[in-house]
């Protein structure tokens, strides 16, 4: 199947690569369908709508940003994806890239978990008081080193 997109025009992509979030990303309920994009040797991705062309959400390994990072994740939200040993899951975080670097985020109270065998996936919302929305990018790099 090919599908249009703003950032990387014409792309085909193989219907078993689609990942389907049931409940929508919040803010986006109404797309359901999306494709990951990975980007060889980087630690950005991208999840791209396959409805809508104009959307696309810069994601990221929250691991490689902060190594500690332990979200709590109610284990109804892996029931709900189909159950499984934690390896068949994988978790990313959606990053806010603004014109200033500085002022560039990643959620980290929001992951998205998602199924990789059987591609379904959902945004979580954790329990975690140390984890905001909008943790810097700059200081979690900074914290890294």
């Amino acid at each position: 199947m090919k599908i249009n997109t703003r950032n990387f025009g014409d792309i085909e992509i193989q219907g078993e690569k689609v990942i389907t979030f049931k409940e929508g990303i919040p803010g986006f309920e109404d797309l359901k369908e999306f494709i990951l994009i990975e980007e060889k040797d980087s630690v950005f991705h991208y999840l791209q709508s396959v409805e809508d062309e104009q959307i696309c959400f810069v994601i990221a390994d929250p691991y490689y940003f902060k190594k500690d990072y332990k979200p709590t994740i109610k284990e109804s939200y892996f029931e709900k994806l189909g159950g499984g040993d934690n390896e068949v899951f994988s978790l990313y975080v959606i990053v806010t890239l603004k014109d200033q670097v500085e002022n560039s985020t990643l959620n980290l109270a929001g992951p998205l978990l998602i199924h990789v065998e059987n591609r379904q996936g959902v945004q979580v919302i954790t329990e975690d008081a140390d984890y905001t929305t909008r943790h810097k990018l700059l200081d979690l790099i900074k914290e890294r080193s």
